[in-house]
């Protein structure tokens, strides 16, 4: 039979005069002043516990409940600036589920600025937690995930304007699907002209038809694509068996891109939307 683990004692919340234990996960005690709670709090201790002397056990780990309870005391709260996102997470859920105020407004900045690294979890976070303008940031990354995967995560209220959001973005896939016209013009832009003026076609075969098969390839995987456009036009291995690209065609191909980027500048922002 397991022994059960003899707690300790926070360092930092130790107060002889506290009024309220708390218990982590990890069988780590804090003991802090309930006025602070009603203080900062709306959700500590709490609802439905017992608080008449005995400890309350709560699901955060020590870690989260060190940082959690220095924003419930006057003194200089943590700036998160350089919390790594695997210690920011759990936080930033505690100081919501608690209604720890001055905690719950730092973690939502700092999980905005990590929402390009971490999209999934800051989108789960913003629609869970309801701040709609974070769910605008996060949305063009969402682009990128698997349908299935984002109405998981979307509040019912959020499914309609997703899809017409979605809807903007297949316009602008099925704008990019047609190759810019102007690829002619370049290629007699680029060729030489005699004495009399008379045009000469160029020496070696035109490697444009080749390129746009290939990336009509990588686009033709769907809107998840325009969010990858790097590899939609990296040349870095391209087509086996096709003519050396020339410059008239690798400025075709730098038109085309500039043309879908300028496109996905104009989709409306979720929030018009919603």
């Amino acid at each position: 039979m397991t022994t059960p683990k003899t707690p300790s004692v926070s360092s930092k919340f130790s107060f002889a005069d506290s009024d309220i234990t708390f218990k982590s996960s990890d069988s780590v005690l804090f003991h802090v002043h309930r006025k602070n709670l009603d203080v900062c709090t709306e959700g500590f201790p709490p609802a439905g516990i017992s608080t008449d002397g005995s400890i309350v056990e709560l699901t955060e780990t020590s870690d989260t409940l060190e940082l959690l309870f220095r924003f419930v005391y006057p003194e200089r709260h943590p700036g998160l600036d350089t919390t790594p996102f695997e210690v920011l997470a759990p936080l930033a859920e505690a100081a919501e589920k608690y209604q720890v105020f001055p905690a719950m407004n730092i973690c939502h900045i700092r999980l905005r600025d990590m929402a390009e690294e971490h999209p999934v979890e800051v989108a789960v976070y913003a629609s869970k937690h309801d701040y709609p303008s974070l769910i605008c940031e996060v949305a063009p990354m969402m682009i990128a995930m698997p349908a299935e995967t984002v109405m998981e995560i979307l509040p019912a209220h959020l499914v309609l304007p997703w899809t017409r959001y979605v809807e903007e973005w297949a316009n602008v896939l099925h704008s990019a699907l047609i190759p810019p016209e102007g690829w002619l013009a370049s290629h007699r832009d680029n060729a030489k002209a005699t004495a009399f003026g008379a045009y000469q076609a160029p020496a070696t075969a035109c490697s444009w038809p080749y390129y746009v098969i290939y990336c009509l390839q990588r686009l033709g995987v769907g809107v998840t694509s325009l969010c990858s456009l790097d590899d939609v036009f990296d040349m870095t291995t391209p087509p086996a068996n096709r003519p050396t690209i020339d410059d008239c065609c690798q400025r075709a191909l730098v038109n085309w891109r500039r043309q879908i980027e300028e496109a996905i500048t104009q989709i409306p922002k979720f929030s018009d939307f919603a």
